[in-house]
């Protein structure tokens, strides 16, 4: 059999075009990913009362302590202190555990912005009966906590904060400070 050069040349021209669409199918086939999709569906998800809450304390008048209705949110907004001086909050709100066995808490820290620069230190403390439970959060270090403490059941502790503004604080700085209370689930 005989073929001309034109036909020869289209021939292999076809070939390539066969071969390029072959190599291109098997690249798109191993490329394809076969998958399934499930699904989870909770249905209803309900509301209960927290068996850990924030109450009121000696200081949370002085503090402005503002608790939610539900007990899970506390804001203070009248805190305050002295240049060079350390002004303390023994009970600024109290840690109540209304469950009928212990629960495992965290007081932690989270953020905190404003004048930070003009603040010697805020600490917070948790004590139970004169006793201080856990380590000492020093507000603007990362990662500072109580640490894991069980909280007895029908017990209150209270929550105190020490505020020490540096010695060239004007009374025109405030700082804002958010911590977490992580209580361990059911």
């Amino acid at each position: 059999m005989n073929i001309g050069k034109a036909h020869q040349k289209r021939y292999r021209k076809l070939l390539r075009t066969f071969f390029l669409f072959l190599t291109s199918l098997l690249i798109v086939t191993a490329s394809a990913s076969v998958y399934n999709l499930m699904y989870m569906q909770s249905y209803p998800i309900a509301t209960e009362a927290a068996d850990v809450q924030f109450v009121t304390g000696a200081d949370s008048t002085a503090a402005g302590a503002s608790i939610g209705t539900n007990g899970t949110y506390v804001r203070f907004n009248s805190m305050a202190g002295w240049p060079n001086a350390t002004r303390v909050y023994e009970d600024a709100v109290g840690i109540q555990n209304l469950d009928t066995s212990a629960r495992t808490i965290e007081l932690k820290y989270d953020s905190w912005s404003g004048s930070t620069a003009n603040i010697d230190y805020i600490y917070v403390k948790i004590f139970s009966d004169g006793t201080q439970q856990g380590s000492t959060i020093i507000v603007g270090t990362a990662g500072s906590s109580t640490g894991s403490l069980s909280i007895p059941a029908s017990s209150t502790w209270r929550v105190q904060w020490e505020i020490k503004w540096a010695a060239g604080a004007l009374s025109t700085d405030t700082v804002s400070v958010t911590l977490q209370l992580i209580v361990a689930g059911e």
